[in-house]
């Protein structure tokens, strides 16, 4: 049965947008499905402060693979991409983290789904909230909307949805 795998994508370096919609494009074909996009906006950087600023966005799809033979496509289509993890938090090319699947709660090695910081983020949950505003927490029971209601929103709009 196929689920819904929820993931965020940001890049702070080169042409910020067109890494983005690389990105969408190699998931859409590694995972052999039409991904729903959010908006694209620009964010501050989270965490290390001292960096340029991001565009973040999510995407949905669904894939009825497991959790970690997604986590491990995502990593493949970081490392294809040229990311290069060099410190926490740090700039990056392109970041691809999975928010959520299904309603599923994953707890492995690096892999903890829902994603730990998420319901602390605006620039995870505002993009998300264009493309699944009533979506529930498994851990939290709150709505991307309710936790979105509860940051403070320091995106601004970048590019509406290709």
């Amino acid at each position: 049965m196929k689920k819904k795998l929820v993931l965020s994508l940001g890049s702070n370096l080169g042409n910020r947008y067109a890494y983005l919609i690389m990105a969408i494009r190699k998931i859409e074909k590694s995972f052999e499905s039409k991904p729903v996009i959010a908006n694209f906006y620009e964010t501050p950087p989270w965490g290390n402060e001292n960096q340029s600023r991001f565009v973040n966005t999510a995407i949905y799809l669904h894939t009825d693979i497991t959790t970690e033979q997604c986590f491990n496509k995502i990593q493949n289509i970081e490392k294809e991409m040229g990311r290069k993890k060099t410190e926490k938090w740090g700039p990056r090319l392109i970041d691809i983290d999975i928010l959520f699947y299904e309603s599923d709660i994953v707890n492995k090695n690096e892999l903890m789904v829902p994603h730990q910081h998420l319901h602390e983020r605006a620039f995870v949950l505002v993009p998300m909230q264009d493309i699944l505003p009533h979506f529930i927490h498994p851990l939290i029971n709150k709505t991307v909307t309710e936790l979105c209601n509860d940051l403070d929103n320091n995106t601004s709009l970048f590019a509406k949805t290709v």
